[in-house]
Parts: structure tokens; sequence; C-alpha cells
């Protein structure tokens, strides 16, 4: 039997949620899935998606029991929501980031570990099927030694109301540089270039990571962009990967002897890989019970702030960085 769903934020990420859950109910990996938004309307929007709606999060988890909950909701919420959660489901999915204080995250973690439950955090590129097949395709040498990760996601939609630049898109590329480079820890950021708009609101920069060896990362992100970029290039001693990360299916292969796409069989959208992976945690109790390592998650959150931190220094001096 599937597994009982609740889903806390019905907004425009919360519902590709319920829509990849929707899905894998058909599949048989959910029975039920249950919705939890402060927006009423949003109840009648996915009527048919839902076994139930609540505007209420209390009253949510007192009408039913709950397999694993997930929580898409605006990152200053994500602590407080955490926290009381666990006292009625121990199985929870927090989309990133786990909250926006070191502090916070640690009483997270140590409650979950004390309930004995499970907690993915949505890095979802961890779970992209183009990234993943280029890790395997550098671990083996097909590029020579990875020298230098160029991360672009670059969107064409205004920035969403009260989202931060910094929390919704370059700790994507924070963490991505560091799996890829076998969890490492950076050891220099620089701000190469910010764009505020007119409250001196970051809503474009790029960050330069460096790590042991020669090795960095670029991270290009931001909002009101002339064109969507999702791209990660690859770059190592013999050649290079490009992964467009709107494409689950192909990644593009160059080096000296090729430049072909590399096409990747029975790939499934992230999303969906990320859901496969909570449920099956959830069934079997599985141990780690935190994905990704409880390291990774601070690291993230600790170059995020480090970044944050340096843009408001690079505003405060007129915009030009140091």
């Amino acid at each position: 039997m599937g597994a009982k769903v609740g889903i806390i934020g019905c907004g425009r990420w919360g519902s590709i949620h319920l829509k990849t859950l929707a899905q894998l109910k058909q599949e048989g990996f959910v029975s039920e899935i249950h919705g939890c938004d402060i927006n009423p309307e949003k109840g009648i929007e996915f009527a048919d998606l839902l076994t139930s709606f609540s505007t209420d999060w209390e009253e949510f988890v007192n009408q039913e029991k709950f397999d694993v909950i997930a929580i898409v909701t605006p990152a200053e919420t994500h602590h407080k929501l955490a926290i009381s959660l666990l006292d009625y489901c121990t199985n929870l999915f927090i989309e990133k980031p786990i909250s926006l204080q070191e502090t916070q995250a640690a009483e997270i973690l140590a409650k979950t570990q004390e309930r004995g439950g499970t907690l993915l955090i949505g890095h979802i590129l961890r779970f992209h099927a183009g990234l993943l097949k280029a890790n395997e395709l550098i671990d083996s040498g097909t590029i020579g030694q990875l020298q230098s990760v160029d991360f672009s996601r670059i969107s064409t939609r205004k920035p969403p109301r009260n989202s931060n630049l910094f929390e919704a898109l370059a700790i994507h590329g924070i963490d991505t540089a560091c799996f890829c480079f076998g969890e490492a820890e950076p050891s220099r950021l620089s701000i190469d270039s910010l764009r505020s708009d007119a409250q001196k609101s970051p809503d474009g920069v790029r960050i330069c990571l460096e790590f042991p060896g020669t090795k960095e990362a670029l991270i290009d992100v931001g909002w009101n962009g002339e064109k969507e970029v999702r791209e990660i290039i690859f770059t190592g001693s013999k050649g290079t990967i490009t992964v467009d990360t709107k494409d689950s299916h192909n990644i593009l292969v160059s080096t000296q002897n090729y430049h072909e796409q590399y096409p990747l069989e029975d790939s499934e959208l992230p999303l969906t890989a990320e859901w496969k992976y909570a449920l099956d945690q959830t069934a079997r109790g599985a141990k780690p019970a935190v994905y990704p390592s409880a390291g990774s998650i601070f690291r993230s959150m600790k170059w995020m702030d480090k970044a944050k931190l340096d843009s408001e220094r690079i505003n405060y001096t007129n915009g030009r960085p140091e």
C-alpha cells in the first residue's frame, strides 16, 4: 500500500510537488495526498489531486496521521514548522534551505534523531539524471581530472514575493559544486559581479568558489533574465560535459576524440526521483536518517550566508566589489 503524504505549502513549487505525487499515486507509491495552505483557493485549485485540504497546519496534523510530510513554504517558516511537525510525523521532506540559521538547522536535525525519523532536504539537483551521469563519467576519467564547474541559473521571471536570491537560487549552485567535487569544502568565496534593484535587493550575482587544488566553481544566478538559462558545464583536463538541467534525457560530452549527445536511458524527472527516495527511506526506516549529510547541509548554509553577507557589504560600498 502506498504512503499517506501531506504537503504544507501549495504555491508555485508546492503545486509541482502535488502533481508529482499525483503521478506517483497512479503508480502505487502514494495512497493519499493531503494539502495545507493559508490560501483557501488552493483547496479548490487542486481539489482533483487532494484527498483533503486545510488552511491550518495544526488542524491538518490532528485530523490525519501521515507517513511523510513535505514543507514547501517560505524558508523563514521551516524551523518552527519542522520542530512542531516532528511531534506528529517523524518523516519530513523540507525544501532547501532547511532553515535560515545554523542553530535552527541543528535543532531540526537533533529532534529528527531524537524521534528516530528520516529527513530529506530538497537539494533537487542531487537527483538530476544528467548530473548523476556527469559525475559517473567524471569518476571514470572521461574528461580527465575535474578542474571547474560553471553553474548558470538565470530565470526570466521576476523575483517571487519575499524571495531571496541566495536562498532560492545560489544555494543550488553552491551545493552542486561541493557535491561534484566529492563533497569538498570550499577554501574561499568571492563575488565577481552583483546586480541589485532600486531597493538594493540583489537580483543577479556571480559567485566564485575556490577549492583546494586550484579548482573552482563559478555560480551565475539571477532573476529578470533576457532568456532562461539552466546549465552546468564541467571542465576537466581532457574535455567538458554540459548538463542542461531542463533536460533529463541527454547530456553533451566533448573531448578531443568526440563531441556528442549522451542519452540517459530510463531517466526520470529529478523531483520524481527525489520523492521516490523519500518514500523509500520512510518505508524502510532507512539509516542514515538524513540526506544530504548534516555536514553537507551546514556547509551549504555557511557559504550561502557568506555570499549574502558579502553582497550586503558590496551594496553598502556603492556596488563595487573589492
